[in-house]
């Protein structure tokens, strides 16, 4: 169950299972390995000392770093010795083996710690990558834990550089959660509108000028019946953008109220049936890799990753509909073209060290506003769930539609695949088979 938003302590509510839990947006909550220890830290500059620890735990800090984190401004003439005089204090309170090291030093919690700061940034890329595959259930979950826990200040009461340049990530983190909760909540319907409703007001409130909020109230307010008011949305947006920005809305929100205009309200865009096949991929292990070499090193790769996968989608006819950041779901005209690609890019990614997982399915899909969704789109996202490392995996109806190419399968069984009846029978490509992927000319001829 998810914690009410003025809750004391999200670390325990979210994690039941866990014996060491930090809680560093709201009030700092510390246990360690079931012992509640923050009003036992060394006064404020031992708190401060231990949620920057707690916050950079995946990397060493040097003791430079911590001098400038406690004495920003005014450092003692004696920095190093107040340093070490702290370090003890906090040793006395966490153990010894939980601060490591002399110039470089670390937290060191159990493998199975749960911190506040790393549950939002992982429920998010959880529920953004879920969001990408249509997999609304899935989503839905991971968005609201980050949500309610980006939705805290971050160590209220403190002034330094790296606590607002902290704070500047987790209101980005609130951002997208917000966006994640009302886009999913606008496709699960139900009584998850209503929350959808609430995160689409809270981005019109906190993010006057981020189109996205005002665009999901519409269509709320539209499903709801009360196309007059989300008209009225729409006409605040415009007159907001032109009076302080000179500007007009978007292409996607003038997009949503054509729609309105249409009587077309309930509907996001006009439905079409088009066979297609369908291309997931995720990259292997993110959330660990992300962690390990930090943020910076971590969008570097993603970046050089995406350029990867968009070129080979060019090259080979492929139509982008949608990124979380990690992971594409792409559409091809034929399954030659996708799994030729799929192939390429699993090449190319690996000479990055990224492992990369493809799932691909041919089927009829729905075609709303440029997007795909049905069960041929299901299917796609559970047979990539299946896959392994470095693995392209494919259904049944993949491989006859290839029947004569000189691409080789290895079958990999029978298997249930959730949310979709009866068993299906996969098969993985021998990637060393694919030939080069046809073009987008070519498969015009």
């Amino acid at each position: 169950m998810l914690p009410d938003e003025h809750g004391e302590n999200l670390g325990e509510t979210l994690a039941p299972g866990s014996e060491t839990r930090i809680q560093l947006c709201g009030r700092l909550v510390a246990k360690l390995e079931g012992r509640r220890i923050e009003e036992l830290l060394p006064g404020r500059q031992g708190r401060l000392l231990f949620a920057y620890l707690a916050a950079n735990r995946r990397h060493a800090v040097t003791r430079s770093q911590l001098t400038d984190v406690l004495w920003p401004n005014n450092p003692p003439s004696a920095a190093d010795a107040a340093l070490s005089a702290l370090l003890t204090k906090l040793r006395g309170v966490v153990g010894t083996h939980a601060v490591v090291g002399k110039q470089e030093l670390r937290l060191v919690l159990p493998a199975d710690a749960w911190i506040d700061l790393e549950a939002a940034l992982e429920g998010l890329h959880r529920a953004e990558s879920a969001a990408s595959r249509q997999d609304w259930t899935a989503a839905w979950g991971p968005a609201r834990v980050a949500l309610h826990i980006a939705m805290r200040p971050f160590l209220p009461g403190y002034d330094a550089a790296w606590v607002d340049a902290t704070r500047e990530q987790i209101e980005d983190v609130l951002m997208r959660a917000h966006e994640c909760v009302a886009n999913t909540g606008l496709a699960l319907r139900g009584s998850e509108l209503t929350s959808a409703a609430r995160s689409a007001r809270a981005l019109m409130k906190l993010a006057p000028y981020r189109e996205s909020g005002y665009r999901f109230m519409m269509e709320i307010l539209a499903l709801q019946g009360n196309v007059a008011e989300a008209l009225l949305i729409y006409e605040r947006l415009r007159r907001l953008l032109s009076d302080d920005l000179g500007a007009s809305p978007s292409p996607a929100t003038l997009a949503v109220h054509r729609r309105l205009l249409q009587g077309d309200a309930g509907r996001r865009g006009a439905v079409a049936r088009e066979l297609k096949t369908v291309l997931f991929t995720d990259i292997v292990g993110s959330t660990e890799l992300a962690a390990a070499i930090g943020d910076h090193a971590w969008q570097d790769l993603l970046l050089k990753h995406q350029d990867i996968v968009r070129r080979q989608l060019e090259r080979a006819g492929g139509h982008e509909v949608d990124t979380a950041g990690d992971g594409f779901l792409a559409t091809f005209e034929s399954p030659v073209q996708a799994v030729a690609c799929a192939c390429k890019v699993m090449q190319q990614v690996g000479a990055l060290g990224v492992s990369l997982r493809v799932g691909i399915h041919t089927g009829e899909c729905e075609v709303l506003d440029g997007k795909v969704c049905g069960i041929a789109v299901h299917l796609g996202a559970r047979i990539a769930a299946h896959a392994q490392a470095d693995e392209v995996l494919v259904s049944s109806t993949v491989k006859d539609l290839m029947t004569g190419s000189d691409i080789e399968f290895d079958d990999r069984g029978l298997h249930t695949l959730r949310g979709v009846p009866g068993e299906w029978r996969l098969f993985a490509v021998q990637v060393g088979s694919a030939p080069k992927a046809p073009t987008r000319e070519a498969t015009k001829k």
